[in-house]
């Protein structure tokens, strides 16, 4: 019996979302279709990127038909797009969430035990957790990655995208030369810090260890952050791609 949850199909609401608000973009078809792209990741011998967007593009004005293109072609299967979308829902922080083997098995009594475990197996092999084993049962916790939060936080949250807030924290390291405080960057915009914590994760890629500090206890991923010259022009062209999706 698949893991099922009291709401509709985690997938389709997220294809529908990026086909949504990649409406707007035909006959461009851009920053959304690479996000969906980049999610379902078919192997080169399998599709070309340019023919993908240009299938998309045509179908794009069948919100529905561009759903059904995408989702046959998507890797991630319902049971994880399930299991991802819940972890999404009850991360506290938004950041290294960790979930122990006695909560997510007790989530999903109707699911058999195998079905849980290759589950978190995709979504550990999709790069959106860390599985933590232990001697006597399958595993002992998993910790979520900035990846998770990034794919399924905008079908979770209504209006909400980690790598638009990513931009907008991006911006704030771009406009001064000195370090960037996170919890004030927070304050300004009325971020908590489960919104914030996966747009500091996204950007805090783009940075080294020795220009962001380390949460130390804190709640905030990274606490402050600062860019050199490389780090900046890998900033920028960030937001220029993402204001070009907009």
């Amino acid at each position: 019996m698949p893991i099922t949850l009291p709401t509709a199909s985690p997938k389709r609401a997220l294809f529908r979302k990026l086909v949504d608000a990649s409406i707007s973009m035909v006959p461009i078809a851009g920053g959304h279709l690479a996000a969906i792209y980049s999610l379902t990741h078919p192997p080169q011998s399998e599709i070309d990127e340019e023919k993908w967007r240009q299938e998309i593009t045509r179908l794009a004005v069948d919100t529905e038909a561009a759903v059904n293109f995408i989702l046959k072609r998507v890797t991630l299967s319902e049971d994880a797009a399930y299991l991802g979308r819940w972890m999404s829902e009850h991360a506290e922080r938004g950041w290294a969430d960790i979930f122990d083997y006695d909560q997510i098995i007790s989530q999903f009594p109707e699911a058999s035990k195998m079905e849980i475990l290759e589950a978190l197996g995709e979504l550990e092999l999709e790069e959106m957790l860390r599985i933590n084993k232990v001697i006597g049962r399958p595993f002992g916790n998993v910790v979520t990655a900035s990846k998770l939060y990034e794919t399924f936080d905008p079908i979770v949250f209504e209006d909400v995208s980690p790598r638009r807030d990513a931009a907008t924290v991006a911006l704030a390291v771009l406009d001064t030369d000195s370090m960037v405080s996170c919890s004030a960057l927070a304050d300004k915009h009325g971020w908590r810090v489960r919104r914030i914590n996966p747009a500091l994760a996204i950007v805090g890629e783009m940075i080294a260890d020795g220009r962001k500090s380390r949460p130390l206890g804190q709640p905030l991923g990274i606490r402050a952050m600062t860019a050199d010259l490389q780090e900046r022009a890998r900033l920028r062209r960030f937001v220029k791609h993402m204001n070009a999706e907009a």
